[in-house]
């Protein structure tokens, strides 16, 4: 702040000429405690760290030292002891500003998002961002004013969370430039209790030579087979992109490289991304692993955007991010597995799941494994996301999985004891709503493939209508059945 560099040099300027005098005033030195005391109140109210308070008043009192050093050279007396006391100084400074980075950098993910105005500038808010300390980046620097005005003027705020409220309110106070202000929240995978081993399928005879494909009761759940058998001669008019919003898809895994579009990081050191990927498009019929719908690999292209980290843990903004990212690169479906508990969606990530419906992508979510109301979970409580719940291998909702029939666009699908991808060419059964949601999000790619023009109203309605009513359905909505869905988008042979 320059108003407290300017009173701690004054106050230290004072000092100084009061020293090169032969008679002192005592006057001198209480105006100069005075600027010096209400230098540090201003620093103490600044919204600034402990730390970064310390380094910046450690800095202004080495140069004001310095400053008197200069001036008693010139007045001709002593200036040794305030240029060695300056020097030192200006030395602790350094050392807290290194202290100050050093125990912030676990906070470097604590950031709120600013929206401003179409018309607005972010220099207009200079006077508060200084106050605070806070510094500013876009938040989506891909996205032009053009592309959408309001991801375009969103900004990430970095600085210390503990001035996070008053910034806000202060923020919040400036209505000309500001639309919206909201921490950019931390989200975490909450699975449910570990899995035990996927039961047998059903004994009858199939058509896929995949040799784990006994352990995938699902497929009997949502008539895959049948599907296969629909599938086996037909070729799509394109293959479909399945993006999976999650952590990283292990692109090298045996049952996805061959139908994988590399997009950034491809190395799974968490494994849901590539578990989610598996059951959304893994290469079927192919002598390996698991089957999915995507027969011999000819109808799903996977693609995957990484948001959460190896501990599962991600950001609004990054979620947000990946979703414009698959919109730009013509994702027909964007699965998310992922989400929070949040009446009230995220400014910023509604803003990105409409951007990537208006850009043509079914953006598909699941409902949460709490046990509640998928109303309250965020991004499946978002306008026009296809919400998914769980069912168990009787077909009942799964013990955790929340509802979804609140929402307007509920389907189940099953998500108990799913077996899948692990990275490294492994396979293991992971229960969750995060498991149902790509089932859905796989027959929705298969569906685009044949019928690329499919609306996401026109997609639901079809799952919807063509599902199949189980006890649990006015609770979590029609199980998909997929032979009936495609027998719905199939050109006539």
């Amino acid at each position: 702040m320059y108003a407290t560099a300017l009173l701690t040099a004054a106050a230290f300027l004072l000092i100084a000429w009061d020293a090169s005098r032969t008679n002192r005033n005592p006057l001198v030195a209480v105006s100069s405690l005075g600027l010096l005391s209400l230098a540090l109140v201003l620093h103490l109210f600044s919204g600034k760290g402990l730390l970064d308070t310390a380094a910046v008043m450690a800095a202004e009192v080495g140069v004001g030292l310095l400053l008197a050093a200069g001036l008693s050279a010139l007045r001709k007396t002593t200036a040794r002891p305030f240029f060695a006391l300056g020097l030192l100084t200006l030395g602790l400074a350094g050392l807290l500003q290194g202290g100050a980075r050093f125990f912030g950098a676990g906070h470097e993910e604590a950031s709120l998002l600013l929206e401003l105005g179409p018309d607005d500038q972010i220099t207009e808010l200079a006077p508060i961002l200084d106050r605070f300390g806070v510094r500013y980046e876009r938040a989506f620097p891909t996205v032009s004013l053009s592309m959408d005005e309001d991801l375009a003027q969103v900004f990430l705020l970095y600085g210390d969370p503990a001035v996070f409220e008053d910034l806000t309110r202060a923020l919040e106070g400036d209505p000309e430039n500001v639309d919206h202000v909201e921490v950019n929240r931390i989200v975490r995978l909450t699975p449910p209790d570990a899995s035990n081993p996927a039961p047998a399928a059903g004994a009858g005879a199939v058509l896929e030579d995949d040799p784990l494909v006994s352990k995938q009761w699902a497929l009997d759940a949502i008539h895959a087979h049948e599907a296969h058998a629909l599938l086996i001669d037909r070729k799509p008019v394109r293959k479909a992109v399945v993006a999976i919003v999650d952590t990283v898809v292990d692109a090298g895994h045996e049952e996805v490289e061959g139908v994988f579009r590399k997009s950034g990081v491809t190395r799974d050191g968490h494994g849901h991304g590539t578990h989610c990927a598996g059951i959304a498009g893994a290469v079927t019929n192919n002598g390996r692993g698991i089957a999915s719908l995507n027969w011999e690999g000819r109808f799903v292209e996977i693609t995957g955007y990484q948001v959460l980290n190896s501990s599962g843990m991600g950001t609004i903004e990054m979620i947000a991010q990946a979703v414009i990212d698959a919109a730009n690169d013509g994702a027909d479906v964007i699965s998310m597995s992922l989400g929070d508990r949040s009446p009230t969606p995220p400014r910023t990530m509604v803003e990105a799941v409409h951007y990537a419906q208006k850009r043509g992508a079914v953006v598909v979510a699941s409902a949460g494994n709490a046990n509640q109301d998928a109303q309250f979970h965020m991004p499946s409580n978002i306008d026009g996301v296809i919400t998914v719940s769980a069912v168990d291998e009787k077909l009942r909702k799964a013990s955790f999985s929340n509802t979804n029939t609140s929402l307007k666009r509920p389907l189940a699908a099953p998500g108990v004891n799913i077996l899948s991808l692990k990275p490294n060419d492994a396979y293991v059964s992971l229960s969750g709503t995060s498991m149902s949601t790509p089932m859905v999000s796989g027959l929705i790619g298969v569906m685009r493939a044949f019928n690329p023009a499919l609306s996401a109203e026109e997609i639901y309605d079809i799952l919807q209508q063509s599902g199949t009513d189980v006890a649990d359905t006015p609770r979590v909505g029609r199980v998909i059945n997929a032979e009936a869905a495609l027998r719905a988008v199939l050109p006539e042979s």
